[in-house]
């Protein structure tokens, strides 16, 4: 199940494995899922789905990365791991069964949702898979670290 705990774990494998900064790696790959604020309004009575729904987009969370990415010095290389975050998100989601249609790869031009049916949201194989290999790209990177401190003294 892609929850923000898996999300935030492949965000990490990626950042560690493609040397970019980690943090804004998995912040990335949290973006798309600010859609879920909508449930702060829904619960309070409010419609704002139709406000927050794009957010769950390509196009959508690429906007908030740019945003975001302001706020930084250097803006292109806080950009570059935010949306390589966006894109674990979007890579996970993809294989997602949506009960709700896909991802809405080519908004705003389609609402039309795209997927590939190979786990459904409540299969928590996946986390475990990820938990697993994000245990073993610690301990590789643990022993390289290790192995390179031996070497320097």
């Amino acid at each position: 199940m892609p929850d923000w705990f898996t999300h935030s774990l492949i965000g990490w494998i990626t950042g560690k494995t493609i040397k970019q900064d980690v943090a804004l790696v998995i912040i990335g790959s949290l973006i798309p899922d600010l859609v879920k604020i909508d449930l702060l309004f829904t619960w309070l009575q409010g419609e704002s789905s139709q406000f927050f729904a794009p957010l769950h987009t390509p196009i959508g969370a690429l906007l908030v990365a740019g945003i975001i990415a302001v706020f930084f010095q250097d803006i292109r290389k806080a950009f570059i791991p935010l949306i390589i975050g966006v894109s674990t998100h979007f890579i996970l989601d993809f294989f997602l069964v949506h009960t709700h249609g896909g991802i809405k790869l080519i908004f705003p031009f389609s609402w039309e949702g795209w997927q590939i049916y190979v786990y459904r949201s409540d299969d928590y194989l996946v986390t475990v898979i990820v938990v697993l290999a994000a245990l073993l790209v610690y301990a590789v990177y643990w022993y390289y670290e290790k192995r390179k401190k031996s070497q320097l003294q």
